[in-house]
């Protein structure tokens, strides 16, 4: 029995989930949306809640997804109840109810190709370890995502 791309994906960012002990992992990755623009969407997770990440839907700079995105670098939220002033335009934050996170860019060149999460549930300081354990984990992911784009 062969295992598909798609469980590939979703077992290494269990790995990762219980490797970082983190509460929840989300992988954002572009996707096209009917007008034919390149939105942002949560396409692979472990540990969520619901399913109402299904229907998160990012433009490039909005929400964590969209700034690491277009910036092309981490970006790192400690208490997203003290640091973020518009909870609605981090619709993650919400329906995970996270509190601490992080979020690394995986590029392939220079370009975006994805985005890795690592979020708590409870607020916890983010030190530079943890988020350099994070963007070392990108590199496991890097080759699968090219098997999906390619």
């Amino acid at each position: 029995m062969t295992v598909s791309l798609e469980q590939k994906i979703t077992d290494l960012l269990i790995e990762i989930r219980l490797q970082l002990e983190v509460d929840f992992v989300g992988l954002a990755m572009a996707a096209e949306n009917a007008d034919g623009e390149i939105v942002i969407k949560w396409k692979y997770v472990s540990n969520n809640r619901n399913n109402r990440y299904q229907k998160i839907v990012l433009q490039v700079g909005k929400g964590i997804a969209g700034i690491v995105w277009k910036t092309a670098r981490p970006y790192v939220v400690e208490d997203a109840k003290k640091d973020i002033q518009e909870t609605k335009d981090f619709p993650l934050t919400i329906t995970e109810q996270l509190v601490s996170m992080a979020a690394i860019p995986l590029l392939n060149g220079h370009e975006v190709q994805a985005v890795l999460l690592g979020g708590f549930r409870k607020k916890k300081k983010l030190n530079q370890e943890f988020i350099d354990q994070l963007i070392s984990l990108c590199a496991e992911i890097n080759p699968l995502l090219l098997e999906v784009r390619g």
